[in-house]
């Protein structure tokens, strides 16, 4: 069994309604949501001079069966580049792709995360999601921290829904001066995944100039209901 595969992983994440447990000087567990504003978000203390923050909510509904569940969420460039992981449960973010190698193949030929830095890895992996409508977030810098220039960035969305049977959703996103709203189209993989029931749906993507996550915190975070 490899290190990764084998380790205790601290997910540097927001999750509500779920304990979480956080490394460095910021503590990530927050029992409930902080009250919305009308962008969603209510912090200002930016972390960097990013663009500002981009919202994918989605509605996940966990599967009661074995080889299913596992998720994973990232952000391309208009040229198709990898920028960053978003959201990658933990069990295949942590090596079990290994072991099930038909879990999220396209997010892990996109993102090259056998050779991720342990950074990377802690700051996206986190426990398979409850099932409710959830919400993670990307304050719009690369995989490196920093941040990326305005124009349209690709965020997509692989299940692994039973075994090899995977659902992908394709959106795109502008990012810059002005807000920005969108939806993403949905491809089976293969086509018969359609008949199985859904993992994750509903998925919606917005974009908020100027919004900032909290000063010291992660740059993505999840809020589940």
């Amino acid at each position: 069994m490899s290190e990764r595969t084998s380790r205790l992983i601290v997910p540097m994440v927001v999750i509500t309604g779920v304990a979480t447990t956080a490394t460095a000087a910021y503590l990530a567990y927050r029992p409930e949501p902080p009250p919305a504003s009308p962008a969603g978000l209510t912090w200002s203390a930016p972390v960097t001079a990013s663009l500002g923050v981009v919202c994918i909510d989605y509605q996940l509904n966990r599967l009661p069966r074995l080889a299913s569940n596992q998720l994973a969420i990232w952000v391309e460039d208009a040229q198709g580049r990898y920028v960053r992981t978003l959201f990658a449960t933990s069990f295949t973010a942590n090596g079990g792709f290994e072991r099930r190698p038909m879990s999220l193949p396209q997010w892990r030929r996109a993102s090259g995360w056998e050779s991720a830095t342990d950074t990377e890895v802690k700051a996206a992996s986190r426990p398979a999601q409850e099932s409710g409508r959830q919400s993670v977030y990307w304050d719009t810098t690369d995989r490196s921290g920093q941040p990326v220039p305005p124009g349209t960035y690709t965020y997509r969305v692989e299940g692994n829904v039973v075994w090899e049977k995977r659902v992908l959703f394709t959106g795109t996103v502008e990012v810059g001066e002005t807000p920005h709203a969108s939806q993403p189209r949905v491809e089976f993989l293969p086509a018969d995944t359609g008949q199985e029931p859904a993992l994750v749906a509903d998925i919606r993507a917005s974009f908020s100039p100027g919004e900032r996550l909290p000063a010291g915190a992660v740059t993505t975070f999840t809020r589940g209901s």
